[in-house]
């Protein structure tokens, strides 16, 4: 790969497996378990831009435990739900906490780990990760994530604040991922190199450097 130097993955989706909507469908069951309907599409469709919009171009930061709050909050007050929104976002993450690796992830680390630097950079709470890593038994040379970072991705600053801590150009960089606006096009607005991990074989492009299956690939990219 040239003169990449550093490679730094998003956890979620590209190391560790996880599933979408699965807390939004949490969150709905809550509700509707006591008896309260609820439109599923539009529910669904209202949990991920709640998200966005306090992540996106914003002044003040917020942890995803205090975005699930307000979240869960803002919905429980319109269905009319006595719950605990706090205690309900901490199973949320406490159920994010579980994830596992995918199969190849790692035999695949400790191969690359032996010919680059090896970072993590992910939108997720700092206590998420190091269970979710602890229980996988997966190592990295460094960790960075929105809550030690005080951003999130695809914010240009997550990826400056990582160039900025590390005496490497920005092309020395990999930044592997599963998503286009996160993953691919943040990072590579600052300089670094990417790739797009496709285990589905979508044939996704966002104008990354090499698209990828399984991370063994990136031992033989050239």
């Amino acid at each position: 790969m040239g003169t990449i130097k550093a490679i730094v993955f998003d956890a979620f989706g590209t190391l560790f497996k996880f599933t979408r909507g699965s807390s939004a469908r949490t969150i709905m069951k809550h509700i509707t378990d006591l008896g309260i309907e609820v439109d599923e599409k539009a529910f669904l469709e209202e949990w991920k831009p709640f998200y966005t919009n306090h992540t996106v171009e914003v002044d003040t930061f917020m942890t995803e435990r205090e975005i699930f709050s307000a979240r869960n909050q803002m919905l429980y007050e319109r269905y009319n739900v006595d719950r605990d929104a706090r205690a309900d976002a901490d199973e949320l993450l406490s159920e994010a906490s579980k994830r596992v690796s995918f199969p190849d992830v790692p035999i695949a680390l400790e191969e690359i780990r032996k010919h680059y630097k090896v970072f993590i950079g992910s939108n997720t709470d700092d206590d998420v990760l190091g269970c979710v890593m602890k229980k996988n038994h997966v190592s990295v040379d460094k960790i960075y994530t929105s809550e030690n970072l005080k951003c999130y991705k695809p914010d240009t600053r997550f990826y400056k604040k990582i160039l900025e801590d590390n005496d490497l150009l920005p092309e020395e960089f990999l930044f592997v991922g599963d998503t286009g606006k996160d993953d691919v096009i943040g990072p590579k607005s600052v300089g670094m190199k990417t790739a797009f991990v496709d285990r589905d074989g979508t044939g996704a492009d966002y104008g990354q450097n090499y698209t990828i299956s399984s991370l063994e690939e990136l031992l033989t990219l050239k």
